[in-house]
């Protein structure tokens, strides 16, 4: 099975670099908005038009800012509020989930692509949680790479569908193996952090112990998944009962979290599911 996954990563960068499979591209808009929050001539002014020049992403932030998990008091009316109500951070991180949510449901499988779009905004809100408890990580990097971490499944279940000599009982094995490698292609090729590109890469790494005591954000996003799909049974059942570095770090060990901890970056994975 191992040679085989191989075999088909050689194949799969050989279609990469070929251009006979298209990796989804991140829309522009999320590009600009990250270029500009990271210069140093970034204002509220630039922002608003970066963002009004993608209508459907504009309409979206406004929907998420008036959520209940980030109104504060007065409703957000105009662009300009959004972005001086949220911070220039959380902007950034918003448009880029956006517009890469925008991205996972363009596909054909509707069905599919919901509940994996919903998967995902349910680790990153673990990630973000578990990150906020650690006083050297960002939290929404966190959030961000809990989103993207297991986005290699989208190109790769249509390259397995394609493989003749593929069985349809070894396809969802094979996503499994690889990806993680392709994952980490994508990330590479949308020019994010390496942060994010680790996240994606190592995530399924599960006893993974970095030798640093501390937290890192594959930790994160290694505790994100267990906590999410738990050991009793599934995909991480063989885990059950031992030892795992990063959930040591990241909660004592423990596979549960405070559900008030939570509950705001739920409400807000919400939100941005429906906007």
């Amino acid at each position: 099975m191992q040679e085989r996954a191989l075999q088909l990563l050689r194949l799969l960068e050989r279609d990469i670099n070929g251009n006979r499979l298209i990796l989804p591209s991140l829309p522009e808009v999320a590009l600009r908005v990250r270029e500009l929050t990271i210069s140093d001539g970034c204002t509220a002014q630039k922002l608003e038009h970066e963002i009004a020049k993608d209508a459907a992403i504009a309409a979206r932030l406004l929907k998420v800012a008036n959520s209940a998990a980030l109104l504060r008091g007065v409703p957000v009316t105009s662009l300009k509020q959004a972005v001086m109500h949220l911070g220039f951070d959380l902007v950034r991180s918003m448009v880029t989930q956006l517009a890469i949510l925008q991205t996972m449901q363009s596909g054909a499988d509707k069905e599919r692509l919901r509940g994996f779009v919903a998967s995902g905004l349910q680790i990153s809100a673990l990630c973000h949680t578990l990150a906020s408890r650690q006083p050297h990580l960002d939290a929404e990097l966190a959030a961000l790479g809990g989103l993207l971490h297991d986005i290699g499944k989208l190109p790769l279940r249509d390259f397995l569908l394609r493989q003749a000599d593929v069985e349809p009982a070894e396809r969802l094995q094979f996503e499994q193996i690889l990806h993680p490698y392709v994952g980490a292609i994508m990330l590479q090729r949308w020019q994010m952090t390496g942060e994010l590109v680790q996240m994606a890469r190592f995530h399924e790494r599960i006893q993974r112990d970095s030798g640093n005591p501390k937290a890192d954000y594959v930790d994160v996003v290694i505790a994100a998944n267990l906590l999410h799909y738990g050991t009793g049974s599934g995909r991480y059942a063989r885990y059950a009962g031992i030892t795992i570095p990063a959930l040591e770090k990241c909660t004592g060990g423990a596979l549960s979290l405070d559900e008030h901890s939570t509950a705001e970056r739920m409400e807000l994975a919400l939100a941005l599911i429906s906007a």
